[in-house]
């Protein structure tokens, strides 16, 4: 029975009760027991048909979390709360802001100093403070990874790697490479030089240092290499004992790499001057590198050592400044016995060129050290062009590493809208007339890649474009980097939008990833078992390195703006009996470790091979052919015909131009003189492009037009046309600088029809200057042809025939009648 009627709330108001099953309840409370007591099991609520009130249902007296969860969702205390902390925080963000506007306006100001952080680094770090608190860190932090690296106790030497038993030869019998390690992760290089036949056992083994920061570990390992490598041939002559070091070699001034050069100096020095009574007369000079005028290099300085370094670069302890381009002179000691003069000649067997890159320091320096001896020594035979046994060894120092580059410390600061890597959306605004800064930050880097790059070539060849073999050229880092910096390369945090793995062809991931096992295995041996990972194959490097890669990228950028030009732009053709293409030879890395193919193609040999279709010597030249089909892309891009370049990709190809075609700038016009290099510029129009270069640059890249137009006679064409005399340059355009170099500013004229107005600061920032589009000239067939203005391309995928999606797609289905 239901009963509903009114009664009269303790508050003295009325609310309606209802009552199930013949008891009263008011809200759900009984009334006969009051609020304090709970409801009775027996009676049961089905609703309430007014507002309950809080307080009468709770149990008194309540524990204190019992309480705050009532507080807590009591909207009487609550409201007012939060209003209250709106309120407050409003409050404090005002007051807040007024404190840090001071601070927020003084980080404006500092902002463009913040950038330009490095350069105040750059000159603290010279500091003789600075200097000792870098190398006692990596002394501290060196004695972790310092052990002896080496089985026998008589081959214990200290240092982060087992270098004992690593040994390259660049001249069979007569000159080596030892590196020696050092602190945490630096490499020390030591080229040796053993007497010839008639002289072993009368002249001792002459050294050359490339690199030193810590001179004990150094003089430590000089022992050890001559007791483990050529002690045996001074069994009779007790005089000598040990390496005779004469030349010390700096890449750069960094303290990591210079540290120990004043101590050693110092050591060998002192040890000489005690002994030089008990020796024969050993005479140490330049050897036949010392021309008339030549002054008396080793016999002037203290014990007769000569410390090499870049003219600009400030080495410490440096008496021989080098620049661009010129051969160092080797030291060579002589003897007389009897009527005939014995003589330990480096120069005779070598020689060291200095390459300028100057971008991690304003005078680093690459040493290229060849087995042949230098060009201006008229004295000794210059071997064929065609001797297999040419070697080129590169001592990059922090210039280039295994798979990165270092850090351009001292080049011009680059803008974040210039690093297309970091930020490709701001190429979408790149033009023709965009501002060019090619010895500014990662473009610094590319341009002394290609400087590295192209000095490789055979400099006793009169061609200047002459493709050197690169397998026979090695690389030698100053740092062992390598596991780190190809570890990188897959890390999906790091890895550029440009930069994918997939949009590069198989051969190139395969060969990172396995260069980057095999360097893992090395380097996580056991303590006293550790193995360097250089040098590495300039031909590996190519493929390994993201900075060369990117090189590449430009050289097709560049190939497709020459192709387009000569199709549409070109007011002349290339004789018939020039169209020659250019094809360079696709050899085989023998070097690699692993080896990948596709298993379709490989299994299908085997099956031939098998059932007697093909003979052995067909399977094998098969089976070598395999590894060429991962140099292609999975995903093709091909142009599409009679389509014009993007703004975009005018802006792509000036820019390829600018990188591959001129020579590393100075940082200063001094340092430009001093050094023997080209001189920065600021607008991008005065920048000196090389044609020879350009042409050399191409051909190392392995890249070629296409067509049947020779790419050489393209350029060739394209600076005859550049040029404002109009005059042709056919006769003597290899003898001649003049005809060689012209401004980029009026390539891009002939090229693309851009006008020579390059904008100044001032027009980015003045609205009514901003220009959105480039200015062509009116004739520019960029403008003036009809075709459709597209990006060029297509991707052309078929996953019908695509190696790596066949079998995902589900054949058509076939209908039954």
């Amino acid at each position: 029975m239901c009963i509903n009627t009114k009664a009269m709330s303790k508050e003295g108001g009325d609310q309606e009760v209802v009552i199930l099953d013949d008891e009263k309840t008011t809200n759900g409370v009984d009334l006969n027991n009051g609020a304090n007591n709970a409801a009775s099991s027996s009676v049961k609520t089905s609703y309430y048909t007014s507002q309950p009130k809080r307080s009468s249902f709770l149990k008194y007296p309540l524990t204190f979390s019992q309480r705050i969860r009532e507080y807590r969702h009591n909207r009487c205390i609550m409201a007012p709360l939060a209003y209250t902390v709106i309120i407050a925080l409003i409050t404090t963000a005002f007051v807040g802001l007024l404190l840090a506007l001071p601070q927020f306006l003084l980080g404006i100001l500092l902002a463009p100093l913040l950038r330009r952080q490095k350069w105040i680094v750059q000159f603290l770090y010279q500091n003789s403070i600075a200097r000792w608190g870098h190398i006692n860190i990596l002394k501290h932090a060196g004695k972790k990874n310092q052990h002896y690296a080496a089985v026998a106790k008589s081959e214990a030497l200290p240092g982060h790697s087992h270098t004992i038993n690593q040994r390259i030869t660049v001249v069979p019998g007569r000159v080596y490479i030892h590196p020696i390690p050092q602190f945490i992760d630096n490499i020390a290089y030591l080229i040796v030089s053993c007497p010839p036949r008639e002289a072993v056992g009368k002249l001792p083994v002459l050294g050359v240092l490339v690199d030193c920061g810590e001179d004990a570990i150094v003089q430590a390992h000089l022992e050890g290499i001559y007791k483990k490598y050529y002690a045996c041939f001074y069994k009779r002559n007790k005089e000598i004992k040990g390496i005779e070091l004469h030349a010390i070699l700096c890449t750069h001034r960094h303290h990591d790499h210079t540290a120990g050069v004043g101590n050693l100096v110092k050591e060998l020095t002192t040890k000489r001057t005690g002994e030089s009574g008990a020796k024969k007369p050993i005479l140490v000079s330049a050897g036949r590198s010392r021309g008339d005028g030549q002054p008396k290099l080793y016999e002037e300085n203290s014990g007769n050592i000569i410390v090499v370094g870049g003219a600009v670069e400030q080495v410490p302890h440096c008496n021989l400044y080098v620049k661009n381009g010129c051969f160092i002179p080797l030291p060579c000691l002589s003897l007389s016995d009897g009527d005939k003069t014995l003589e330990n000649d480096l120069n005779a067997t070598i020689s060291i060129e200095v390459i300028g890159v100057p971008s991690h320091t304003r005078g680093s320096v690459v040493f290229a050290l060849r087995s042949r001896p230098a060009p201006d020594i008229a004295t000794l035979p210059v071997p064929s062009a065609n001797d297999s046994h040419l070697q080129t060894h590169l001592f990059t120092g922090d210039a280039i590493f295994t798979g990165g580059a270092g850090a351009p410390f001292e080049a011009d600061l680059e803008r974040s809208r210039d690093n297309f890597l970091k930020n490709p959306k701001k190429l979408k605004s790149k033009n023709g007339s965009s501002l060019i800064r090619p010895q500014a930050g990662s473009l610094s880097t590319e341009r002394c890649f290609a400087e590295v790059l192209l000095r490789v070539s055979d400099p006793y060849s009169s061609e200047s474009s002459s493709i050197p073999p690169r397998q026979t050229t090695l690389m030698y880092p100053g740092h062992e980097y390598t596991t780190d910096l190809l570890m990188r390369q897959f890390d999906q945090k790091t890895i550029a939008q440009d930069g994918h793995w997939v949009r590069m062809a198989p051969s190139i991931f395969f060969e990172t990833a396995s260069h980057y096992f095999t360097s893992a295995h090395r380097r996580a041996l056991p303590q006293g078992q550790k193995l360097l990972t250089i040098p590495t194959p300039l031909d590996k490097e190519m493929i390994v390195n993201p900075h060369f890669r990117t090189l590449k990228r430009r050289g097709e950028h560049l190939v497709n703006a020459l192709l387009l030009w000569y199709e549409f732009g070109a007011n002349n053709r290339v004789p018939a009996e020039k169209s020659t293409l250019f094809t360079p030879a696709n050899e085989r890395r023998k070097d690699s470790i692993f080896t990948t193919v596709y298993s379709n193609d490989l299994n299908a040999i085997l099956q031939d091979l098998r059932s007697g279709k093909i003979d052995p010597v067909s399977a094998a030249d098969q089976i070598e052919a395999l590894e060429g089909k991962l140099d292609e892309n999975l995903i093709a891009r091909r142009p599409i015909p009679s389509t014009l370049p993007s703004h975009k990709n005018v802006y792509l190809g000036v820019l390829a131009m600018a990188v591959l075609g001129s020579a590393p700038s100075a940082m200063t016009l001094s340092d430009a003189n001093i050094m023997n290099m080209a001189v920065p510029v600021e607008s991008t129009d005065e920048i000196l492009i090389s044609k020879r270069r350009l042409i050399s640059a191409l051909r190392q890249l392995g890249l070629s037009g296409g067509g049947s137009v020779h790419l050489d006679d393209i350029v060739a064409l394209l600076w005859d046309e550049s040029r404002l005399d109009n005059k042709s340059t056919e006769d003597d355009v290899e003898s001649s600088i003049e005809n060689d170099l012209i401004e980029l500013g009026l390539l891009k004229l002939s090229m693309f029809g851009v006008a020579l107005n390059q904008p100044s600061w001032f027009s980015k920032y003045c609205v009514p200057c901003i220009q959105p589009k480039p200015e062509y000239d009116e004739n520019s067939w960029v403008t003036t042809c009809r075709l459709k203005r597209t990006k060029g391309e297509l991707q052309k995928h078929d996953p019908k025939t695509c190696l790596l999606c066949q079998g995902v797609v589900s054949p058509p289905r076939t209908c039954y009648s």
